[in-house]
């Protein structure tokens, strides 16, 4: 099962299974961070759809939208769920990649549905820095992706190579006083993964609906790419407009994790990309 698992993630993150070993190391600094994956990922990474990009209102076609989002399953508690490690985030996913047993959306004018795969963060190493996206050019402490893909595909493996094959939500995390409760068995379950490629089971199994933000009604939309090597160009974003938050306690578990060189894993973040006119909407759902 865990070899199975560790296939699904490596999937997830758009890395070809098949050619693990072949492909070129990488990271956030120094000659394998963002500023050279489209040298060594020039096939997507070097493309001119990429992501993240600053979600800036100036740029944006404001819509309105009777599709309300269909988040079916999202709050169902699962059996079983799955931490990892993998060297550049901290990772979570379910036990099965069942279609009709894994959470699914659809609606917010997604077009088709889409299949939960995994969930994992993106952080900065100080609270002024962290994020992927930026709203306005405001960068956030936090940054949630909860992955998906086109159910019509069928598997993961399928969907990656097509241009509508993902669609991942985007949740901005600010920092509060008090912890996200919510968070917790994350948090907990972050003290078990400390080391690169550790993989354990979740004491604490929780519906996806406790990482979404109370107000899904506005959110921005555009068509992009994975914010990882090897940076397909095949995921429909949608980033929410509210956020939820993290404690200063909580987002530095997230900061003792380590990579697979024994440093702490800090600003795994990918700097904001052009939109090369794209089109970016910003959606009101009525």
């Amino acid at each position: 099962m865990l070899q199975i698992l560790f296939a699904v993630a490596l999937l997830c993150l758009a890395v070809d299974a098949d050619h693990v070993d072949e492909d070129p190391h990488w990271g956030y600094e120094g000659t394998t961070g963002p500023a050279f994956w489209p040298s060594l990922f020039p096939e997507f990474c070097s493309g001119s759809s990429q992501s993240p990009i600053d979600l800036n209102d100036d740029d944006d076609t404001l819509e309105t939208s009777t599709n309300d989002w269909v988040l079916d399953r999202y709050d169902i508690i699962p059996d079983e769920m799955i931490i990892k490690n993998n060297g550049h985030t901290a990772q979570i996913e379910w036990t099965t990649a069942d279609i009709t047993e894994v959470p699914n959306v659809s609606g917010g004018n997604l077009g088709d549905t889409y299949a939960f795969a995994q969930f994992h963060f993106h952080w900065g190493s100080k609270n002024n820095r962290g994020s992927e996206h930026t709203i306005n050019g405001e960068l956030f402490p936090a940054e949630l992706h909860l992955v998906h893909f086109n159910t019509k595909y069928g598997t993961i493996g399928d969907a990656v190579q097509k241009k509508d094959g993902l669609a991942v939500l985007g949740v901005m995390m600010e920092i509060a006083k008090e912890d996200n409760e919510n968070l917790n068995p994350i948090i907990d379950g972050l003290s078990t993964i400390v080391d690169a490629d550790s993989l354990e089971t979740l004491a604490t199994p929780f519906p996806l609906s406790d990482l979404l933000p109370a107000d899904l009604s506005s959110f921005y939309r555009y068509s992009g790419s994975l914010t990882t090597p090897t940076c397909n160009e095949v995921v429909t974003w949608t980033v929410f407009e509210d956020s939820i938050t993290i404690s200063e306690a909580q987002i530095e578990k997230f900061r003792n994790l380590l990579d697979d060189e024994g440093h702490h894993i800090e600003d795994n973040f990918r700097p904001v990309q052009p939109l090369n006119g794209r089109l970016l909407e910003k959606i009101q759902l009525e």
